[in-house]
């Protein structure tokens, strides 16, 4: 299991400071947050190009704007896309605030789902 430690306690520290209690679990090749059972977003290495990136589930419609990003790529771990996942690299995720915005997006997804 491949994971960047730094990005995965940045994501933590964005749950803190939205005061979401997610649960971390191994999960798609690296750790991620879940939330009422449900994957929320996660962190693991690019077996492709060795990056660090930032999985999101942001619902499918938020998925086709995120992929207007030259640093968001479709999330296909296994070749088949999946429809409301997006691979976030980079720029994307340079940032604290860049980052915070991925997982409130990603959180208010899952708070959606039932």
């Amino acid at each position: 299991m491949a994971y960047d430690e730094m990005l995965f306690d940045r994501i933590t520290r964005s749950f803190q400071e939205l005061g979401v209690n997610a649960e971390a679990k191994r999960l798609m090749g690296g750790l991620c947050f879940v939330l009422q059972d449900k994957m929320c977003v996660g962190t693991s290495i690019d077996k492709a190009n060795g990056k660090p990136r930032l999985i999101a589930r942001i619902g499918e419609a938020q998925v086709s704007q995120a992929l207007k990003y030259d640093y968001c790529l479709p999330f296909q771990p296994t070749g088949k896309v999946m429809k409301d996942f997006v691979s976030i690299y980079d720029e994307g995720i340079d940032s604290d605030e860049n980052l915070a915005q991925w997982v409130k997006l990603s959180v208010n997804f899952s708070q959606e789902l039932k």
